[in-house]
């Protein structure tokens, strides 16, 4: 009887120590098989990135990754670089920024986020030397069968300074945070930015008045910008022959006046926009003001809806609304001339 007890111990021990081998085996293979994946994963991001700069160089952008390396084992995987810059003669483009690291999950390649460290400094047709630094800049992208579907940047209380000679900077702006979204929408592009505490520094003004801008609008047959990147580098150009919808662009000032713009618009080959849009105001004055210093060219007509708000406008939620019509870049309020847009 005593016999036969210990045999059942000693089977039951052998049963399961063969199972604890079994797992134990089964750990080192999938340890293995993850190390192995890993690594080959690691190999072709390396050899894509090295591809993708080959290209850029052919078609005479040269892209710099100093010091690149492949990191995060095991669950991670990511790109590193002890600084990044873009040299793109043809478009008179050139970039430098400080270190730059990627991440994805392995489990998740198809999203990647993204830290930059500044300074920023670009030079660009037609603009002098810009730099921009700050806190904390990090970023996010989504990427599928068609390529990039979106990306997202958040910076921690960037500046905007001008470089001088010997590189002295001149402060321009700063604020305290600025973000930027843009996701394809079928063949559209929807594009959201948002920078909160902004003071500008205008020569020979000085600082003017804390303001927050957000812009959220969608332009139509853009989808590929976030794939092959704006034609031709520069937004504005871009965005001529272009049509879209205009959901919110509103400026709003520390000394309470705001000015909310929504509607659809269309830009010509030439650069004249057109459109039918809601303008609502607060405070009309001021924001007349910051607007004119902000977008230069746009002084008179800001000064003509400010001065004339009050006869032809009608409150909706405590603002002031008109209906503007925009006609080639000829601005309208019913039948009373406003004045020209600036040509983008």
């Amino acid at each position: 009887m005593a016999r036969s007890r210990a045999d059942g111990e000693t089977g039951r021990r052998s049963g399961a120590g063969r199972v604890f081998a079994g797992v134990a085996i089964l750990v080192v293979v999938l340890a293995a098989a993850l190390t192995g994946a890993w690594y080959w994963l690691a190999g072709e991001l390396d050899r894509r990135v090295a591809s993708a700069l080959d290209a850029a160089a052919g078609g005479g952008t040269m892209i710099t990754c100093d010091n690149r390396g492949v990191f995060g084992y095991p669950f991670r995987i990511g790109l590193s670089c002890d600084s990044v810059g873009v040299d793109a003669p043809e478009n008179g483009i050139r970039l430098s920024a400080g270190s730059l690291r990627t991440a994805a999950q392995v489990y998740q390649p198809s999203h990647i986020v993204a830290e930059l460290a500044g300074p920023l400094r670009a030079t660009v047709p037609d603009l002098p030397t810009m730099e921009m630094s700050w806190s904390l800049a990090q970023g996010s992208t989504s990427l599928w069968s068609e390529g990039l579907e979106r990306v997202s940047v958040a910076v921690d209380q960037p500046v905007l300074s001008l470089v001088g000679e010997a590189g002295a900077l001149t402060p321009l702006a700063r604020s305290a945070r600025l973000e930027t979204h843009a996701r394809q929408n079928g063949a559209g592009l929807d594009f959201a930015l948002s920078d909160t505490g902004v003071i500008a520094t205008i020569p020979p003004i000085g600082d003017i008045p804390a303001f927050d801008l957000a812009v959220d609008l969608t332009v139509d047959g853009a989808a590929n910008w976030l794939r092959d990147g704006v034609p031709g580098g520069q937004v504005g150009p871009a965005l001529r022959g272009q049509a879209g919808m205009i959901r919110a662009l509103r400026l709003s000032s520390s000394v309470g006046a705001m000015v909310d713009v929504s509607g659809p618009f269309r830009v010509s080959e030439t650069g004249e926009i057109s459109g039918d849009f809601r303008l609502g105001l607060q405070n009309p004055q001021a924001i007349a003001q910051l607007v004119s210093v902000l977008v230069p060219g746009t002084a008179g007509i800001a000064s003509t809806i400010a001065s004339g708000i009050g006869l032809v406008g009608r409150q909706e939620s405590g603002q002031t609304v008109l209906d503007v019509a925009v006609r080639d870049g000829e601005a309208r309020l019913g039948f009373i001339p406003l004045g020209r847009l600036p040509r983008i």
